[in-house]
């Protein structure tokens, strides 16, 4: 047994709770009232081990023969639901760990149990596959097992519930649509055109349904109709239909042509729009804010902004923001009075500022993004600056009743502030979804007191390095989709935003050198992970574009300019995704790689999805089968087959005989085709 490749943290990355409970144990009278779900992980060297075992007790009760309430127990049936019995009352359970992911260098194992005490004492019991047996207690390792639950790792109940992992059920594996808007849709006003516009009222603030209730062919043609609008307003404007190599080019789209474009973008199956930076700011990207209190007036005004929001919740769809708070405008009134006053501006502490006087065009003096002069950096360990940005992100949740804010270079900005900022949020609005942009998996910032989720840049490399440009191999891909199943907490897992692109890099479509075969395959990975696809806007259309700002191209509203295969491949995926959610949140019953042909084939029952499969009863020793019962029927029960074969030759796939593509509904017939993604099951 290899135990240098064992590792647990007695602390919330590896026991975390999952549930509150009513209240603490001692202090109700009904045994349930005190339990909460749990989550216990330790993570062994890959290959390395047979099974891993869980053993929890009451740090207080342990040595009891009386229970909580003082009154002894005599039989089994007396004692709580799924208590293991030991000829008296115990509060020691034992529970069998599942391996939930595998990078090839580490199994990540999990339990997901209920505990109900004032504090958790708890140990490992390890069978490696070499026959040896190991106890993992308080960071010892021993071949024997325990005795004094003193030495054992420490849980308290209370402290975990309160930094339990709360975020919105509605932002779990949903479909979020990126839009650059000044670069998406121009209205029919600004455009000079008039049409019967979509009638709404704008006044409405209530919360959107999960599902928009539009008739699909009601829906289709509307959309259809919005689209014709849209291109017709475009039509006439150069500058949309061309590459971008200026990064001042400003194509003028409005707040109010996006709303114009909501029918397309709720028939994508998007339930969330997150908008670019909409606030006033002299350049396109408007990252430079000048005023956050604000709508840029090239873009519109406050008003449009609270219609898109409420037009927006009327079709089922929720809106997220871009928050620059790692930097403002030299523009900004504190950026201004700094270089007007120095030292003695009551602002000069907002900033990193070195010397003085201050000079934005040349080599700063102060702290910036990126060596920008123009952006100087905020000092966001500043309490004054903290209170700002949260009454910033506090107003625009009020007045225009935003449902998430997406945080610019957010892995730049001191934890402090992320904390404050989510515990100012959810004690009003615990339904607003906080994420961030870092360009790494951010693990840091994703355990339940700070973001709710990343943009998962991660995702993007491991599909550039395998479809794209070669680097990786089959099983680097399937390594990395373990490495990040088994380093993220469980509630950040389904709230990832997967994108293959954004307005911050090449199109996919570019990096595959203009290859829309090994594109769509891209995005059938992306649209059957677990995780929010983050569609960047026009991608559904085979959009290109290379190095920003050339990413940042008009949106094709003409058909002459559309891919018309790749929108119906979209379409496809979208519709197996809604039917099928086991797609995306099956239970994986294994995943393999065949470097040689190209292929990664996962299998995922369609029975049984994660959040059953990782809860198992309490079980004894010798009833170590629970585990082995529940994969069997797994295993026994309804399954899928996700199929990606990366490779430009015709080839064979065994094994499958029977089944159906659920993407196409055509029968599978062992031929695999170049670039084609699979979804083998039966109707």
């Amino acid at each position: 047994m290899d135990l240098s490749g064992i590792r647990h943290e007695m602390d919330n990355r590896y026991c975390f709770a999952l549930s509150r409970s009513t209240s603490c144990g001692a202090s109700s009278k009904n045994p349930d009232d005190g339990v909460a779900r749990f989550c216990v992980r330790i993570e062994t060297a890959a290959g390395d081990m047979d099974s891993v075992i869980l053993h929890l007790e009451d740090r207080y009760l342990h040595s009891r023969t009386d229970d909580l309430y003082g009154e002894a127990k005599k039989t089994h049936q007396d004692a709580p639901a799924g208590a293991p019995f030991h000829g008296r009352w115990s509060t020691a359970y034992t529970y069998p760990m599942r391996r939930y992911a595998s990078d090839g260098v580490h199994d990540y194992y999990e339990a997901q149990v209920d505990i109900n005490t004032l504090c958790t004492k708890y140990y490992f019991e390890l069978h490696g596959r070499d026959g040896s047996t190991m106890y993992y207690s308080g960071y010892e390792f021993s071949s024997t097992e325990p005795t004094n639950p003193l030495y054992a790792f420490d849980s308290p109940q209370t402290s975990r519930e309160e930094s339990l992992f709360d975020a919105p059920d509605w932002a779990k594996n949903t479909i979020v649509y990126q839009i650059f808007p000044t670069a998406f849709a121009i209205d029919d006003e600004t455009a000079g055109r008039t049409h019967d516009a979509t009638s709404h009222d704008a006044s409405a603030t209530a919360a959107p349904t999960s599902t928009a209730t539009t008739a699909p062919e009601t829906l289709a043609a509307e959309a259809a109709s919005a689209r014709a609008r849209l291109a017709e307003n475009v039509k006439n404007k150069p500058d949309w239909h061309q590459p971008i190599t200026n990064i001042f080019t400003n194509l003028h789209g409005t707040l109010r042509g996006v709303i114009e474009a909501l029918p397309h973008i709720q028939e994508l199956g998007a339930g969330a729009i997150y908008l670019n930076p909409v606030f006033v700011s002299p350049s396109p990207h408007k990252y430079d804010t000048v005023d956050y209190l604000h709508v840029d007036p090239s873009l519109g005004t406050d008003q449009d902004l609270i219609d898109l929001v409420a037009e927006a919740h009327r079709r089922g769809m929720r809106v997220i923001l871009d928050g620059v708070f790692n930097h403002t405008s030299e523009r900004f009134f504190a950026f201004q009075d700094a270089m007007k006053n120095g030292r003695d501006s009551k602002y000069w502490d907002w900033y990193w500022l070195d010397d003085w006087p201050l000079d934005p065009h040349g080599m700063p003096n102060y702290k910036t993004f990126a060596y920008y002069g123009n952006l100087p950096k905020l000092r966001t360990s500043n309490p004054e600056v903290q209170d700002y940005f949260i009454d910033v992100v506090l107003h625009w949740i009020d007045v225009a009743d935003v449902d998430g804010w997406r945080m610019d270079v957010g892995d730049e900005i001191d934890h402090v502030f992320w904390k404050r900022l989510r515990k100012a949020v959810h004690r009003k609005h615990a339904d607003v979804i906080l994420g961030g942009e870092a360009w790494h998996p951010a693990f840091d910032f994703l355990e339940g007191d700070e973001w709710d989720t990343v943009m998962n840049y991660h995702f993007r490399w491991s599909a550039l390095r395998f479809f794209a440009n070669g680097e990786f191999r089959a099983s680097d891909v399937v390594r990395q989709i373990g490495f990040m199943r088994g380093k993220l907490h469980p509630v950040a897992w389904p709230l990832m935003w997967n994108l293959l692109d954004s307005h911050d890099t090449q199109r996919f479509l570019h990096e595959c050198g203009d290859d829309d075969a090994r594109h769509r395959l891209a995005m059938a990975m992306q649209m059957l992970s677990a995780g929010s696809p983050l569609i960047y806007y026009g991608d559904e259309y085979g959009l290109a574009g290379g190095t920003d700002p050339d990413c940042r191209r008009g949106m094709p509203w003409d058909p002459s300019e559309q891919d018309a295969p790749t929108y119906e491949w979209y379409r496809a995926l979208l519709r197996l995704r809604t039917s099928l959610p086991a797609v995306y949140e099956g239970e994986v019953l294994g995943m393999d790689a065949d470097d040689e042909r190209g292929v990664i084939t996962i299998a995922k029952s369609t029975r049984f999805l994660e959040s059953e499969a990782s809860h198992m009863p309490p079980f004894e020793l010798a009833g170590h089968d629970a585990l082995a019962e529940h994969r069997r029927a797994a295993l026994a029960g309804p399954r899928i087959t996700i199929v990606y074969h990366n490779s430009p030759n015709t080839d064979r796939l065994e094994g499958f005989g029977g089944t159906t593509d659920l993407i196409t509904g055509r029968p599978f017939d062992g031929t695999l085709a170049p670039y084609q993604a699979l979804v083998l099951g039966t109707k």
